[in-house]
């Protein structure tokens, strides 16, 4: 969410984006225009239209801006999306009261939109579609809600999170051409602020094509924008913060405004008292005329907090059908409408639909559709439409859907999709995330193909589409993302990893945990808790914002920098559990976080330690980090080893029982970092969803051997193993480069481990009665011994296998 600009009066702020109704007649205008912000956290929009300039009756305010839109990143689709917090939710989803009276007496009401710390803004669209899939957004939010048009601001992006992309030249200057071409009549106006004010051409043209207004960002300044091909005309020098700035100032700011020709003169945050004095010292000198309150002053209440589902996606398009998906949550349901792009008008769907997905029928083929969809939380509560990307309807041959990446392995990784059943064969795209040109694979006969030679630990993106015979094909599917992953490492036997507490984290790429059961739990050592604010250890989650997260930390600024806290999101706010249990420095404790939808719970070596009541369906997407979140002041100064994150929430008794071990096919396990590796750039998931983590500003040093559930085979005891338990692998001896398989009749084997003479491990593999292959390629010759347990860290069967 964002944030009231709080900046000092000599310093800047701001940010906005979205307007709508015809452009400004300039004739019905004061000279200087006059720009007013809003900010509806805490103010009426209704009050910008209660001033007048005494003499003519003219409104004081020309334009009125409704601050502020977000610009947030959904990580499961890489896509900028527009969000709206509980306050601009209430203004739109009742114009009639908030915005169509400001309309009636002239004044254009527009909406800003500015970045929320996900990685997403104006300037780093990566290319034209990206950009045009954000102006078509902006352009069905302002025509859906009656706006006279958008205000683009540049801060707050944190550009970079979330995966994202740098700030390029060619991204402002794109979403202002395909946002003009969107919305032609309506006004768009510009924050002069951020990295979108040094990137204003690209290929011959400039963003100044494309803007009707601009002025300065810091208030209490003078100091004119710089959008050229704009004129002073189009231009405001001066930025004024109402009640902030003082009136000596606003003098100053007036006067020279008016000397200079300035043709714009910005206001900010109107509140809701009576400032007709204060704003009569600016408008004596602009209009030599006082302002004013013609109209009554309006209060305003906090509006309700309902936020639209993400993951929108078109898929089987066959030419007169789509089926349209999302990421649904169980306690919402949703209203859904289509239309042509062509097209002015909505189509409902459905409403009060209770799903993921639904099919649209009787659609034209070859042609292009938007769709948008509404979460209903209560009867009275209901967030704004959501845009989703355009899609073709195709012509009869459908494009694949459901495409999954899986075994990721640093070089390789395996790509799958749903059967077409009119496809003769598939052809695939893929590239890197940063290039610019596909590889591209045709004659693909089944429906997964096996990408090789990927560069190890890189983001790609790829996507498919049907050959239905001759030259029919489907549309392509989106660009669908994916990490190539870690090259598995030989473990030199039981590590974990140590974090600095400063700089030093694991980042282990998109999880989407949505959903109403979650388990975190590993083992935690800390070396020194956290002494100045925010008094935050991390251990593990996903922190995009207090309306999506899910947390696992030490401390917090009201809890013990030694007691665990545990956070989840519920709508647009955060659950806090706090432990009872203080935690010791340079000891190790086995911590976990369930919720089960009923219930959030905190454990400490097994032991229930704090829990409390929650409901619902919980919302945590974005990148999953370990050691650290949100930055580097939260970050732990300590050691991790074996943690997991499960879809499902844990009994007490299999928390208790599978602390130190567990069989990477157990249901529900997500991710399972054993944290063996002892070298490498990252910390391997052990399970086969690919969850690889990097490490961050680390090295090999950072494996330590003291951990908290060392091995338990020695050669002593794998001497003492009876004859009849050696005849479990064969063949044996075995040539190096082959497999060697073992008989394994108890259905409770979960893991093998192989052991140098010396006691050193050499491998550990996943195994069970179905899958009992080892491949020796990786092991020098010599004489081994392996021990085989079960998901208990129980021993199975153990003995000795020579590698020849």
């Amino acid at each position: 969410m964002y944030t009231m600009k709080k900046k000092s009066f000599f310093m800047g702020l701001m940010a906005m984006m979205l307007h709508s109704g015809s452009l400004v007649d300039a004739q019905q205008l004061n000279n200087p225009v006059g720009i007013c912000y809003v900010e509806v956290n805490n103010n009426n929009m209704l009050n910008a239209g209660s001033y007048t300039l005494q003499n003519s009756g003219k409104q004081l305010f020309d334009v009125a801006i409704i601050f502020a839109a977000n610009i947030n990143y959904d990580v499961s689709k890489s896509r900028a999306y527009i969000s709206n917090n509980n306050n601009v939710t209430k203004v739109l989803n009742d114009v009639d009261t908030y915005v169509k009276p400001l309309q009636q007496k002239g004044i254009k009401v527009l909406l800003d939109i500015l970045g929320n710390h996900q990685g997403a803004g104006i300037s780093n669209f990566p290319n034209r579609e990206a950009a045009k899939d954000f102006a078509l957004q902006i352009a069905n939010t302002v025509y859906t809600y009656g706006l006279d048009g958008v205000d683009l601001d540049d801060e707050y992006a944190d550009y970079g999170n979330n995966g994202t992309g740098q700030p390029n030249s060619s991204s402002f200057v794109m979403l202002l051409q395909e946002l003009k071409a969107a919305m032609p009549d309506k006004l768009i106006t510009f924050y002069y602020l951020g990295p979108a004010t040094s990137r204003q051409s690209y290929n011959g043209d400039q963003a100044g094509n494309y803007i009707d207004y601009s002025w300065n960002a810091y208030y209490g300044t003078y100091s004119a924008p710089s959008v050229p091909p704009l004129t002073k005309a189009k231009l405001s020098a001066a930025a004024t913060w109402i009640n902030n700035t003082s009136t000596s100032t606003l003098s100053t700011l007036a006067t020279n405004s008016k000397n200079d020709g300035y043709g714009v003169f910005m206001w900010y945050d109107l509140p809701g008292t009576n400032m007709a004095s204060y704003l009569s010292t600016g408008s004596n000198i602009l209009y030599s005329q006082n302002t004013v309150l013609s109209g009554q002053l309006y209060s305003w209440t906090q509006g309700a907090a309902c936020d639209p589902p993400l993951g929108l996606e078109a898929n089987t398009l066959t030419g007169t059908s789509a089926k349209l998906n999302w990421t649904s949550s169980g306690s919402q349901t949703y209203n859904i409408d289509y239309k042509p792009a062509s097209s002015t008008t909505w189509t409902n769907v459905t409403s009060n639909y209770t799903g993921s997905n639904i099919v649209v029928n009787n659609l034209t083929s070859n042609t292009e559709y938007d769709w948008r969809i509404q979460s209903n939380c209560s009867s009275t509560s209901k967030s704004t439409y959501i845009f989703a990307p355009r899609f073709n309807s195709g012509n009869g041959c459908a494009t694949p859907s459901n495409l999954i990446a899986s075994n990721a392995l640093g070089t390789t990784t395996k790509l799958s999709w749903d059967t077409v059943g009119t496809a003769a064969s598939y052809t695939l795209q893929y590239k890197t995330t940063a290039a610019s040109t596909w590889t591209t694979v045709p004659n693909i006969t089944t429906n997964t193909y096996t990408l090789q030679n990927l560069t190890a630990n890189t983001n790609y993106v790829w996507k498919i589409q049907s050959v239905c015979g001759g030259t029919t094909t489907s549309t392509y599917s989106a660009d669908t993302p994916f990490n190539s992953g870690l090259v598995p490492v030989t473990s030199p036997g039981p590590r974990s990893l140590s974090f600095n507490g400063s700089s030093q984290y694991l980042n282990a790429g998109q999880f989407n945990l949505n959903g109403n059961a979650v388990t975190f739990e590993g083992w935690v050592k800390v070396n020194a808790f956290k002494t100045a604010f925010p008094y935050i250890s991390s251990v593990i989650g996903i922190e995009v914002g207090d309306n999506n997260s899910a947390i696992l930390r030490l401390g917090d600024a009201t809890l013990a920098n030694n007691k665990l806290q545990f956070t989840l999101s519920f709508g647009s706010s955060q659950i806090k559990l706090n432990g009872n249990t203080a935690l010791n420095a340079n000891t190790w404790y086995h911590v976990a976080a369930t919720y089960d939808g009923a219930t959030m719970k905190l454990y400490v070596n097994g032991n229930l330690d704090a829990s409390t009541a929650a409901t619902g369906n919980f919302t945590a997407n974005g990148i999953l980090y370990m050691g650290r979140n949100y930055d580097n002041s939260r970050a732990l100064n300590g050691s991790l080893d074996e943690f997991r994150v499960w879809k499902k929430a844990l009994t007490a008794q299999e928390i208790l029982d599978n602390k130190c071990n567990i069989a990477a096919s157990s249901t529900s396990l997500e991710a399972n970092w054993k944290m063996d590796d002892g070298s490498g750039s990252g910390a391997v998931d052990a399970t086969p969803n690919g969850h690889s983590a990097t490490l961050i500003s680390m090295s090999d040093a950072n494996w330590k051997t003291e951990v908290p559930c060392p091995s338990s085979l020695s050669v002593k005891t794998a001497k003492g193993i009876e004859n009849k338990q050696e005849n479990t692998a064969y063949p044996n001896p075995v040539k190096r480069g082959e497999d060697i398989k073992f008989r394994i009749d108890d259905r409770s084997a979960s893991e093998i481990s192989l052991y140098g003479a010396s006691g050193t491990l050499s491998k550990k593999q996943n195994i069970n009665p179905n899958n009992n292959v080892v491949n020796t390629q990786d092991l020098p010759a010599g004489t081994y011994l392996y021990k085989i347990t079960s998901a208990d860290n129980k021993v199975v069967s153990s003995g000795k296998i020579i590698v020849k």
